[in-house]
């Protein structure tokens, strides 16, 4: 067998990642990480590839699945609370829906987590399956490379909870969530992946400052989704804001409020939600007002006399729909 064969094969039985051991004393001495990695200890079936590694390589793709559980099931525990927040402020059950009752940043982090969570991607974002294999896909793609570095990021930012469902075993032990102890940041996870992708013959050297700088933005956002959740929790919880500020959805799919609706003589204050709402709704309006005018300016007027019939100069016509 040649010598590149052989290295391949040790690679694939063998974790990409080197965390020291400094960093791995520090993880292993958080109470928090104890009681995770008690509780992932029942899933640690390899594959027939992996399972013929020794005992002590086995233990290290072990430790690594656990540290990438750790990073991204509050992550997942964000998203599907998102999800759950956004329908009952929405009054929807609708996927395609639910990103309206978010709106900049927060909307694009939700819509990318939808996209990658509830996609096909979702056993690995649960590191479900073999340990090894759930560790070496890490590498997969830019996505999984963007989320993990996301996710250490979001771990050291100085954010609040929007709900004790974050903790990382929630989903499956939500009754002792809240007097679980927390997990400890961890950064850990970004110099061993660094290292990983430079040496790693697909990715190399140049990339890590790339994928650094997009998850940046991911870890941004994701943390704008978060305040976005502390208020829609808000909103939902207040029996005020259930009866009198509920989100109604029009046949046309407009989103409106009924925060001005006056009761008892009282006049009630749109909540934060309701306007955002209602400045999507008429930047919608404006955008579709547009899109029509310019399709019937193509379809009936003279390319010289466009540009008159629309109103604008040539100069200000950056970007111009293109109609069937």
């Amino acid at each position: 067998m040649h010598a590149s064969a052989m290295e391949h094969m040790d690679r694939l039985y063998e974790s990409p990642f080197a965390i020291p051991l400094e960093d791995i004393d520090d993880l292993l001495a958080s109470e928090g990480f104890q009681l995770l990695r008690s509780f992932l200890a029942q899933d640690a079936d390899f594959c027939d590839f992996h399972a013929a590694s020794d005992a002590q390589t086995r233990e290290t793709w072990l430790l690594h699945r656990d540290l990438l559980h750790a990073l991204i099931m509050p992550i997942v525990e964000l998203y599907r609370r998102s999800e759950v927040l956004a329908g009952a402020a929405l009054c929807t059950a609708k996927s395609e829906d639910l990103e309206l009752a978010f709106a900049g940043e927060a909307r694009s982090a939700f819509l990318w987590l939808q996209c990658f969570i509830a996609g096909e991607d979702g056993d690995w974002c649960r590191t479900r399956g073999c340990p090894a294999c759930v560790t070496t896909a890490t590498l997969y793609t830019e996505s999984h490379v963007r989320l993990t570095i996301a996710a250490s990021l979001v771990s050291t930012a100085s954010i609040a909870s929007p709900s004790p469902a974050s903790s990382p075993v929630a989903e499956e032990a939500s009754d002792h969530t809240m007097s679980s102890p927390s997990l400890l940041p961890i950064p850990h996870i970004l110099p061993a992946l660094r290292a990983a992708l430079d040496s790693d013959p697909f990715w190399g050297p140049e990339y890590f400052p790339y994928l650094l700088s997009r998850a940046a933005q991911l870890s941004g956002g994701i943390q704008a989704l978060i305040a976005d959740c502390v208020d829609l929790e808000a909103l939902v919880s207040s029996p005020t804001s259930a009866s009198r500020n509920k989100l109604l959805r029009t046949p046309s799919g407009e989103i409106i409020g009924q925060g001005s609706v006056e009761e008892k003589g009282m006049k009630l204050r749109k909540s934060k939600l309701a306007k955002r709402q209602l400045r999507m709704k008429n930047e919608e309006t404006e955008y579709m007002r547009r899109s029509a005018l310019q399709c019937w300016a193509r379809a009936a007027v003279p390319s010289k006399l466009r540009g008159q019939v629309l109103g604008l100069d040539k100069a200000k016509r950056v970007r111009r729909l293109t109609c069937p």
